[in-house]
C-alpha cells in the first residue's frame, strides 16, 4: 500500500525526535534477542544520529562479530576504540577480532596493533585474561614457545576453563617436544568439553604426525561419538580411512549420514559430494539418485541432478546423463552449469560439427562465466580434440589457475605428454595431481604409467601392485600390468594377466591377450582370438584395432589397412585411427599412400602438429629429405615450441649430412622446452658423436644409461661411442646389453651389425 505524504512526514518525524540512546537500547534489546540483522540496523541509526557515538561503534563491532562478519567487527570495533580509548572492554574485543584476522593473514602491521592492545590491557590489569592472551599467541606465531607457554599458563590461571586457550597451549606444549603433558591436558579437556572440535583436531595432528594411526582413528571416532549430530565430523571421519585404503570403513562411516534423513536431510547429497571429490564415481552416482528418489520434488533437485550428471559422463554413462540435462535444461533453459554439461556431451560424442557447437557455446558461457574453471578446462577439450593441442594446453593451464585443486585438466596434460612420447613431463603432472590427492587411482596410475615409460620399470610395478591391492575391482591397473610385462618381453606373466581379466568382458583384456600372442609370433592364434571376440561384439574399436595391429605386425598389411578404413569410416574425425594406417603404409614400404594418408591426417585436424610430423618422418625415410625439412620448418613456424619437430629435424640434419651445428642448436632448443627429456638428450649425444666431440657424446650417453638402464637405444648409442673411442670390450659389453633390452627388430639389426665390427 502506497503511503501518503502525511504518513511520511510522520515517520521523517518520528525518526528526527528519536534519540541516539533510544536507538542504542532497542539494538541493545535486539541483540538480547538474537535478532542481530535489526540490532545492526539499530546501531547504525544511532550512528547517523551521532557519528562519534562510541558506544554505538562498539555494540556494532559484537554485533558484526555474532555474524561472523570480521571485517565489518574490526572496522567498528576499531573505531569505537578511537573514540572510546583506553576502554578495556572495547580493547578486549578488538583485540579477539584482530587476532583472528591475523592468524589468517600474519601481516606485521596487524601483529604491532595486537601487540599495542596486549601492552594497554596489561598496564591496566597485569592480569587481564585477554592481554595475556594476545601475548602469548603472538609469542606462539614469532616461534617464542617457551615464552607462549607462560602466557598461555598465566591466562588460565584466570580462567581455567577456556577451550580455546587450553587447546592453544596444547599445540605450543607439542611444538615444544611436551608430548607428555600437551596429550593429557587434551584428554582432560575432552572428557569436560566433549563437544568442543578444536581440541579433537589437535591430538589428531599429533597422533598423525607421530604415525599413531590407531590413536588418530580412535579420536575421530570419539569426536564423532561425541558430536552425533555433526555431518562434517563424520566426512573427516571417512576421509581418513579413505587415504588409508580401508573402502569398508569408509562405507560403514558414510551410512550414519545416508540412512538417518532426519537427522541429516542433506545427507545423501553429502555422501554423494565426499564420493565424487574422491573420484569414486560410481558410488557418488549412487547417492545422488538415491537423493532423487528421497526428495522428488525438492527445490535441491536441479542441483542434485547436475552433481549426478558429473558423475556420470566420468562414468561414461552418456544416456542417463543426456536425459537429465535435457530435463534441467526444459525447466532452465538458460542454465549456464546445465549448458556446460550439455556442451560435454556434445564434445563426448566426437562428432565434429558437434564439438564445434560445444565450443561455441562454451565460448559464450566463459563471457557469462569467466570463472568458472569447468568451462575453460571443456574449452580445452574441444581444442584437443580439434587438433589444436597448444590453445588447449592454454586454456587447461587457465582451468588450473582458476582452481589449483582442478584434477581433470592434469590428467589431460599428462595424458597429452604420454601420447607424445614426453613421459617425463607426465611424470611431474601425476606427481603434482598426487600432492593434491595423494589416492587418486587415475593419477596413481599415470604416475605409474609415466614411471614406466620413463624406464624405471620397477618402481612401476610396486605402484601397479599397490593398485591392484587397493582397488581389486578397478582392472585398470592390471592391464597396465599386463602391458608393462609385455614390455619386459615376460609373456607368461602377461598371458597369465591377462587371461584372468577374460571374464570381465573388457576388449581390452582380450587385445592384451592378443598382442601377448603376436609378441611371441603366434599371429594366427592372436588373430582367432580376435575374431571370435568380433563375432560377439562386431563393431568393438578396441577389438577391429588391433585385428590391425596384429595383422600388420604378421606381415599382412592388406587386412590391416582394411581394419583401419572401417575405423576410419566409423569415426571420420580420428586422427589416430589415420595415423596408425600411414604406419601400415610405411611399413608395407608403400611410402607414396603413407604420405597421402598423413596428408588427409593434416587436412582433419590442421592446428594438430602431430600428422605434419608424421608427414615429415615419412618423406625422411622415403628419402624427400628436403621435403621432410621443409615439413619441420612448417611446424616449427605455426608451433615454434614444439619440442619434438625440434628433435627431429635435429635429427635429420644430424643424419642427411646437413649443418651439425645448426642440429645442436635445435636439439639444444629441444631440451630448453622439455628439460630432461631423455631421447632429446639421445640426440644431442648422437649430434655430439656426429662432430667428433667422442668425450661429450661418452658422457652424454653414460649419464643416460645410468639413469634410464632399461632402453636398448642408450646402450646401442653408448657402445657405438665406445667402439669409435677405441673401448672394444666396453662397447661390447653394452650392445650385448642392448640386445638383451629387447630392442625393435629394425634397431636389433643395427646392433648385430656393430656386434659383428668388434
Amino acid at each position: 500500500m502506497k503511503k501518503s505524504p502525511a504518513v511520511i512526514v510522520l515517520l521523517v518525524s518520528l525518526w528526527a525526535c528519536a534519540s541516539k540512546e533510544s536507538y542504542l537500547e532497542k539494538g541493545n534489546r535486539y541483540f538480547d534477542e538474537g535478532k542481530y540483522a535489526d540490532a545492526s540496523i539499530n546501531y547504525r541509526n544511532a550512528i547517523q544520529k551521532d557519528p562519534r557515538y562510541g558506544e554505538a561503534y562498539y555494540r556494532l563491532g559484537l554485533t558484526a562479530i555474532k555474524q561472523d562478519s570480521a571485517g565489518d567487527a574490526y572496522s567498528a570495533l576499531l573505531q569505537a576504540n578511537t573514540l572510546l580509548p583506553n576502554n578495556p572492554k572495547v580493547e578486549e574485543s578488538l583485540g579477539e577480532v584482530t587476532l583472528a584476522i591475523y592468524l589468517k593473514d600474519p601481516t606485521e602491521s596487524l601483529h604491532t596493533q595486537i601487540a599495542r592492545l596486549a601492552d594497554s590491557l596489561l598496564s591496566k590489569d597485569p592480569n587481564s585474561f585477554e592481554g595475556l592472551r594476545l601475548k602469548g599467541y603472538l609469542a606462539s606465531t614469532d616461534q617464542k614457545l617457551a615464552e607462549a607457554i607462560t602466557y598461555f599458563r598465566k591466562a588460565l590461571r584466570v580462567n581455567p576453563t577456556d577451550p580455546s586457550l587450553i587447546t592453544a597451549l596444547v599445540e605450543v606444549l607439542f611444538r615444544d617436544d611436551q608430548p607428555k603433558e600437551a596429550e593429557k591436558m587434551a584428554l582432560d579437556l575432552i572428557a569436560e568439553q566433549k563437544t568442543y572440535g578444536p581440541v579433537y583436531d589437535a591430538l589428531y595432528h599429533f597422533y598423525a604426525d607421530t604415525r599413531r594411526m590407531a590413536d588418530a582413528e580412535r579420536i575421530l571416532r570419539s569426536k564423532v561419538d561425541n558430536n552425533p549430530d555433526k555431518s562434517d565430523y563424520i566426512l573427516e571421519l571417512a576421509l581418513f580411512y579413505s587415504a588409508l585404503s580401508r573402502p569398508k570403513d569408509v562405507d560403514t562411516t558414510l551410512l550414519r549420514l545416508s540412512s538417518d534423513s532426519k537427522r541429516f536431510p542433506q545427507g545423501q547429497l553429502q555422501v554423494g559430494d565426499f564420493y565424487t571429490n574422491i573420484r569414486h564415481f560410481q558410488q557418488a552416482a549412487r547417492a545422488y539418485r538415491e537423493a532423487l528418489q528421497r526428495n522428488p520434488t525438492t527445490d535441491d533437485r536441479p542441483i542434485i541432478q547436475k552433481k549426478l550428471t558429473n558423475a556420470l559422463l566420468q562414468l561414461g554413462q552418456t544416456a542417463e546423463a543426456s536425459h537429465l540435462v535435457d530435463e534441467i535444461l526444459k525447466a532452465k533453459p538458460k542454465d549456464p552449469e546445465a549448458r556446460r554439461l550439455q556442451s560435454t556431451l556434445w564434445l563426448d560424442s566426437g562428432n565434429p560439427a558437434e564439438v564445434d557447437r560445444a565450443l561455441s557455446e562454451l565460448r559464450t558461457l566463459s563471457i557469462q562465466e569467466p570463472n568458472d574453471p569447468t568451462i575453460w578446462f571443456e574449452m580445452g577439450r574441444a581444442y584437443g580434440l580439434k587438433g589444436n593441442r597448444d590453445e588447449a594446453r592454454a586454456y587447461f593451464r587457465k582451468a588450473m589457475e582458476l582452481r589449483a585443486d582442478f584434477l581433470d585438466p592434469r590428467y589431460e596434460l599428462a595424458q597429452f605428454a604420454l601420447s607424445e612420447r614426453r613421459p617425463a613431463d607426465a611424470l611431474n603432472q601425476a606427481s603434482q595431481i598426487l600432492a593434491v590427492h595423494p589416492n587418486d587411482l587415475r593419477g596413481r596410475l599415470l604416475h605409474a604409467t609415466a614411471e614406466a615409460e620413463t624406464g624405471n620399470r620397477t618402481d612401476a610395478r610396486t605402484e601397479l601392485d599397490q593398485l591392484v591391492k587397493d582397488s581389486p575391482n578397478d582392472i585398470d591397473a592390471e592391464l597396465e600390468l599386463g602391458s608393462l610385462a609385455l614390455s619386459e618381453r615376460n609373456f607368461k606373466e602377461a598371458a597369465t594377466i591377462f587371461e584372468k581379466l577374460q571374464p570381465s568382458g573388457d576388449p581390452r583384456a582380450i587385445a592384451g591377450l592378443a598382442r601377448t600372442l603376436s609378441a611371441q609370433n603366434q599371429s594366427k592364434a592372436a588373430l582367432d582370438l580376435l575374431n571370435a571376440a568380433l563375432q560377439k561384439s562386431p563393431d568393438s574399436p578396441v577389438i577391429l584395432e588391433q585385428v590391425a595391429r596384429v595383422s600388420a605386425l604378421a606381415g599382412n598389411f592388406d587386412v590391416a589397412i582394411t581394419n583401419y578404413r572401417k575405423l576410419i569410416a566409423a569415426a571420420p574425425g580420428s586422427l589416430q585411427e589415420r595415423l596408425n594406417l600411414g604406419e601400415v603404409y610405411e611399413l608395407k614400404g608403400d611410402y607414396p599412400d603413407a604420405i597421402a594418408t598423413y596428408r588427409e591426417a593434416a587436412h582433419v585436424v590442421p592446428d594438430d602438429p602431430l600428422p605434419a610430423l608424421a608427414l615429415a618422418g615419412a618423406l625422411a625415410s622415403n628419402r624427400q629429405v628436403k621435403e621432410a625439412k621443409a615439413q619441420y620448418e612448417n611446424v616449427i613456424r605455426s608451433h615454434p615450441d614444439n619440442a619434438v619437430a625440434l628433435n627431429n629435424l635435429a635429427s635429420l640434419l644430424s643424419d642427411s649430412g646437413g649443418d651439425l651445428d645448426e642440429a645442436l642448436r635445435l636439439a639444444k632448443r629441444a631440451l630448453e622446452k622439455v628439460p630432461g627429456q631423455p631421447s632429446f638428450y639421445d640426440t644431442v649425444g648422437y649430434i655430439y658423436l656426429k662432430k667428433g666431440m667422442r668425450d661429450s657424446a661418452l658422457q652424454t650417453f653414460g649419464t643416460l644409461v645410468q639413469k634410464y638402464p632399461g632402453f636398448s637405444t642408450f646402450h646401442y648409442h653408448l657402445g657405438i661411442a665406445l667402439l669409435e673411442k677405441g673401448d672394444k670390450a666396453g662397447a661390447r659389453k653394452e650392445l650385448q646389453a642392448a640386445l638383451a633390452d629387447h630392442p625393435s627388430h629394425q634397431e636389433e639389426a643395427k646392433i648385430k651389425e656393430a656386434v659383428s665390427k668388434i
